[in-house]
């Protein structure tokens, strides 16, 4: 669904770092504005109905992976392979070809992937992660732990893109981001960031309601998925 060109309707295809500052409070803004102005701010405009496509995919039904025949590395293998690897559904698993996966360990466990946004198409996608504590369900952008240098802002915009039309009961809106590269061992650009945080962006990760979760190292092959 996604089209070839950015849809610059979208707040999140406006963000530059030039702006940064200016958008950060734009959007927080609209919150404070109320339903119809944050929505008119995300999509550019006030009736995203006019997305009507919600997506075919039901939950339940991620549940055969074929496995993978090469390594290349993405974000959408890396999200689906945390997801099999770390369910019921892991036939294919020891076979694939795909080697970036790990156990995840901890108190918040995968139940999904790739589910849609409720106001699917053209340049809006999936949330790429359900992450659940058992009680709560986290509709969850993630940011993979190498190639990828998007900024905070940029998730926030995009997952709550995702989740807009959703019930709130459905799902709380949540970002993730890797301590470090798993190769190198450097911290990656979204730590970095959230190290460094201006109190505005902090401000409106609150005001949004936005959970952060940092998957960390705990051993070679496992990460633990932690609140902050």
């Amino acid at each position: 669904m996604m089209g070839e060109e950015e849809n610059l309707q979208l707040f999140k295809e406006w963000i530059t770092l030039t702006d940064y500052d200016v958008l950060i409070k734009e959007l927080s803004d609209a919150i404070d504005e109320g339903t119809p102005a944050l929505t008119k701010i995300l999509f550019g405009t006030e009736t995203p109905d006019l997305y009507s496509n919600h997506g075919a995919y039901r939950p339940g039904q991620h549940n055969h992976c074929v496995g993978l025949n090469t390594e290349r590395f993405t974000e959408k293998r890396l999200c689906k392979c945390m997801y099999y690897l770390n369910s019921i559904h892991t036939k294919r698993c020891d076979n694939c070809a795909f080697r970036d996966r790990f156990d995840v360990v901890g108190n918040y466990k995968i139940t999904d992937y790739e589910v849609p946004a409720f106001y699917y198409g053209n340049d809006i996608g999936e949330i790429d992660l359900i992450i659940s504590d058992g009680n709560i369900h986290y509709a969850t952008e993630v940011k993979p732990y190498k190639g990828n240098n998007e900024t905070l802002l940029r998730m926030i915009a995009e997952i709550m893109t995702y989740t807009e039309g959703y019930p709130e009961r459905k799902y709380k809106k949540a970002i993730a981001f890797f301590e470090r590269n798993c190769d190198d061992g450097e911290e990656t650009a979204q730590q970095k960031e959230y190290e460094a945080a201006d109190p505005t962006l902090l401000a409106l990760l609150k005001k949004a309601d936005i959970t952060v979760f940092r998957f960390e190292k705990v051993s070679e092959k496992a990460y633990k998925i932690c609140k902050l």
